[in-house]
């Protein structure tokens, strides 16, 4: 049975079963947010590995500096009944018999202990997920409702950020501090979307869900923004609330804060308007762009929560909307060695003749825009010197590419191709490939990578998003997969999925410092007419 020591007090020196030696040296488990977290395992239960599987991405990735230190010995009093007694700073703090109950206490104390020594950032108790580009924060205590809320809204697509903390830097960005969700004790693995692959970027503040008390029959929250709005953050700030560091985040985030408060919402009904809303104020924000009316973000944030939780009757909730994963095949070691060599060889030799890629216009014609894509394009007949190295390999996993991405088989067209370099900046906005009636037979996007060895640039990974499977149609999420340009690898996926290259950065302007992508698209070419009722073609 675990059992908490609450005095804090206790005197470890004065206690005869806890030694310590010369020789021990505590494992480090990581450092985030400038904290480093050791353990001093005397137990043999392998406490570092269980306690890191608890922990956030965020905290135990290596790299970062450290300006706090907080070391955790574990040890076993009389191993006939083994007791497990947690000392920190000298001071025995937790003990129980229950291995299980000593990680669990393990990685929610150094939780709190990462949000107490933080010096840059200011922790808020609550859950946080992003979408469309805004962090909403939902602060407070009450642990099992905002899972509850946070799991419907990454359901519905938002991005998960934690369900623990609220990490604001001093620009009042949010953060990510994503533990492992659980809810009612049990950790949820049906959220692809928790992804602790891709680092998840800091989102500006747009939207506090204030919650309290039991839940009403109709959700109508009062609608706040400007002054007092960030109350509820200030209410859920971690540990001691230092008047500086209060004052500057109130100042920072107020301005552009909606903050909604009113009792717990069903978590169903709310994560479908509070999504909902935030897509109507990108579209009024969008369509207000170049009039008087503009205003920032948070001024039709605010105006489209008024209207739509506040209308009469309430609206229904939103049809129910199935979240699709874009798939995809990757294949290491596309070419031989020998094949990639040339054509590397081949594009850097032509450096001068690569040209200013375009984009298919309205006029299905190609136009430089480096506000949706920069990069460089080989010429295609330059290109076709060494086009042989790839058509056979690549017709060779046409059916095996077909299987994997659930496309239907179709009659093989043309086999577009080019051959891009992204230079310093360079990138393509979301779009997909079937755009344009010139690209519309396009059925499914390769993209083969390759550069010198060592890669001399970071960046350029290709995004691909989800799709929201609704009763009216198909549309673009704003979740993705991330997938890594790895050297003389081909990536497959359908050409109607939305996608982007992310920006590329080199460690020089020199051309050879580029990511290289062939990129190709097989068509689909003309049916064959039905044969007619004696055999013959009409």
């Amino acid at each position: 049975m675990a059992r908490t020591r609450t005095d804090r007090g206790h005197d470890v020196g004065h206690n005869p079963w806890m030694v310590t030696t010369q020789t021990e040296v505590p494992q480090s488990l990581g450092v985030g947010y400038g904290v480093e977290v050791q353990i001093l395992d005397r137990t043999g239960l392998g406490l570092a590995g269980q306690v890191r599987a608890a922990l956030p991405p965020e905290l135990i990735a290596s790299g970062s500096s450290a300006t706090a230190v907080v070391t955790y010995a574990v040890s076993v009093v009389d191993e006939t009944a083994p007791e497990y007694v947690v000392t920190v700073d000298g001071l025995d703090v937790y003990a129980t018999n229950v291995p299980e109950a000593l990680v669990d206490w393990l990685a929610r104390d150094i939780d709190t202990a990462v949000a107490r020594g933080c010096a840059d950032m200011t922790f808020v108790h609550g859950g946080v997920v992003g979408w469309r580009g805004l962090a909403i924060v939902i602060p407070g205590r009450e642990a099992r409702a905002i899972s509850h809320l946070v799991a419907e809204l990454v359901r519905r697509g938002a991005i998960y950020y934690s369900d623990r903390f609220a990490v604001l830097d001093r620009q009042g960005r949010i953060h990510p501090y994503r533990v492992p969700l659980e809810i009612d004790g049990i950790r949820q693995r049906d959220l692809r979307l928790i992804q602790n692959d891709v680092i998840a970027e800091p989102l500006p503040l747009g939207m506090v869900l204030a919650c309290g008390g039991p839940p009403a029959d109709v959700w109508r929250p009062s609608v706040r923004s400007g002054r007092r709005s960030a109350l509820p953050l200030v209410d859920a700030m971690v540990g001691p609330r230092d008047d500086t560091r209060l004052a500057n985040v109130v100042a920072v985030v107020e301005p552009t804060l909606v903050t909604l408060q009113g009792p717990w919402p069903d978590p169903v009904g709310a994560a479908a308007h509070l999504l909902d809303l935030v897509d109507e104020a990108h579209v009024s924000y969008a369509v207000h762009a170049l009039t008087e009316e503009a205003g920032g973000i948070t001024d039709h944030l605010a105006r489209a929560a008024r209207t739509r939780l506040h209308s009469e009757p309430a609206r229904p909730t939103t049809p129910f909307r199935r979240l699709i994963a874009t798939p995809y095949v990757q294949l290491s070691d596309f070419l031989p060695s020998a094949d990639r060599d040339q054509l590397l060889e081949h594009a850097l030799r032509w450096e001068a003749e690569f040209a200013e890629s375009g984009v298919v216009g309205m006029t299905g014609k190609n136009n430089v825009d480096h506000d949706a894509r920069k990069s460089r394009t080989l010429p295609p007949g330059r290109f076709e010197e060494v086009w042989d190295l790839f058509e056979g390999p690549l017709r060779g996993v046409l059916a095996y590419a077909r299987k994997e991405l659930g496309i239907d088989w179709f009659p093989l067209g043309k086999l577009e191709r080019q051959l891009t370099a992204h230079g310093p900046g360079g990138f393509f906005v979301p779009h997909v490939d079937t755009g344009h009636p010139v690209a519309a037979t396009r059925r499914i996007s390769c993209v083969y990578y390759f550069h010198p060895t060592p890669r001399r640039y970071h960046g350029g990974e290709l995004r691909l998003y989800d799709t929201w499977d609704t009763p009216t149609g198909t549309t673009g999420a704003a979740s993705w997969t991330t997938v890594t340009p790895e050297d003389n690898s081909l990536v497959l996926f359908p050409s109607t999925a939305f996608h982007e290259v992310r920006p590329v950065h080199t460690e020089s302007d020199a051309f050879a410092d580029s990511r290289f992508a062939v990129t190709m698209w097989f068509h689909e070419g003309e049916r064959p007419e039905p044969a007619s009722s004696d055999g013959l073609t009409p």
